[in-house]
This record gives structure tokens, C-alpha cells and sequence, in this order.
């Protein structure tokens, strides 16, 4: 088909990087496909999400021939994306990582948290960081009812070290969904930081540059 950009998650997280991808190209061609049988991809092992990645990328350039993949997860692009651009030469990946680069240009180390799964935190040191356990799957299943969670996310962030707190990355693309549940908790002037911008620019750099050469 190769018209296409197929953009992959577990489950609806990658939704966010959908929808900042349509914004900037709203002239292409999305498939949106998410990965519900594997999911949460957070708490798996490296060996497993190798093994995960792979069966799913090959289905996907099997059934969509796509010209680019973006791997709308963090932990997905962490774990895996140096793997399958040597698997898959021809295939154009672009991938989802945590925002923090644009959070340290505003707030110190101690004034930031990372909000991620536990895959893709082991990736970055120096740095506060946090997980919960089987959270994406959670969001997937009470996306129509996300003040359910409220319990677990008040629980979670009720501990003093997290009063400091000034800006929260968004690590996992699912977490995006929780932004009114975490106000609620940090109040009204905590700042987030996620990077579906990012990749949606990414993306467009990469269509224009196809563009170009043909």
C-alpha cells in the first residue's frame, strides 16, 4: 500500500500520538493498530517485548506494506527500536521517547518526575522516576470512567518525597489520558510534558523528505 503510516500501541495510548500526527498531516493516509492480546508491554521482560515486537512489525508490514511505523509507546521504542531498524532496513520506524530534555530547560532534576513503565524507566538514571504496576491496561479499561483510577493514582503520589514536584513527563503514552486525575492531586500548576509533538514533526520531516526524493 505504502501510502499509508501505521502508528502501534499495546492499546489506546498511542491514540495521543495518532491524533498529534493527524494535526500536522492531515492529508495522510493512518492505520491505527493496537496490540490488546500483549498488552501492558510496561512489565514484560527485554527477551519478551524483542519476541512481541518482531511478530507484530512483520504483521504489520505484511498486511499494510506501510512507509512509515511510528511506535506510538515509550516502552516499545526503548526496548525495541534499535532491534527492528536493523531487522527491517526498509522499513522507516519513528518512535516515542519521554520529554525530557524540554523539562530540564525549565525545572531542575529534583523538581521533575518521570511517570513511566517500569521497561522504560530502566533507560534513564539521574533522573526521579515512577511506576505502577499493569497502569496502561487500566487506563484501556476504564477510558470512558478514568476517575476509577483516582484511588490507585492518590495512593501512588501521596508519598512526601513527590511534594517537590513541579513538572511530571509523561513517559507512556497512556499516561496523557490521566492529566485531570493528576491535578488533582498536584494541583492546577503542575506541568506536563509528553513528546507527541515531537514525533508528529518527526513524521512530517520524514513524508516531506519521501515527498522530495520521489
Amino acid at each position: 500500500m505504502k501510502n499509508l503510516i501505521v502508528v502501534v500501541d499495546s492499546g489506546l495510548g498511542g491514540k495521543n500520538i495518532l491524533n498529534a500526527c493527524k494535526k500536522v498531516l492531515p492529508e495522510e493516509n493512518f492505520v491505527y493498530v493496537a496490540d490488546y492480546k500483549n498488552a501492558p508491554f510496561g512489565d514484560k521482560s527485554k527477551k519478551k517485548l524483542l519476541i512481541i515486537a518482531q511478530k507484530l512489525i512483520q504483521n504489520i508490514i505484511d498486511i499494510y506494506d506501510p512507509k512509515i511505523i511510528v511506535l506510538g509507546c515509550n516502552t516499545l521504542t526503548t526496548v525495541a527500536i534499535s532491534f527492528l531498524r536493523k531487522q527491517y532496513e526498509q522499513t522507516l520506524f519513528v518512535g516515542t521517547e519521554p520529554a525530557i530534555k524540554p523539562a530540564l530547560k525549565k525545572y531542575n532534576k529534583k523538581e521533575l518526575l518521570l511517570f513511566a513503565t517500569k521497561a522504560t524507566n530502566k533507560n534513564y538514571k539521574n533522573i526521579n522516576k515512577t511506576h505502577i504496576k499493569n497502569l496502561p491496561k487500566l487506563i484501556d479499561e476504564n477510558i470512558n470512567n478514568l476517575s476509577a483510577l483516582n484511588p490507585i493514582l492518590i495512593e501512588h503520589f501521596s508519598k512526601k518525597k513527590y511534594k517537590k514536584i513541579k513538572g511530571i513527563i509523561l513517559g507512556c503514552t497512556h499516561f496523557l489520558y490521566l492529566k485531570n486525575n493528576l491535578k488533582l492531586i498536584f494541583g492546577n500548576n503542575i506541568e506536563f510534558f509528553d513528546n507527541s509533538v515531537g514525533v508528529a514533526n518527526q513524521v512530517k520531516k520524514l513524508c516531506d523528505n519521501i515527498k522530495f526524493h520521489y
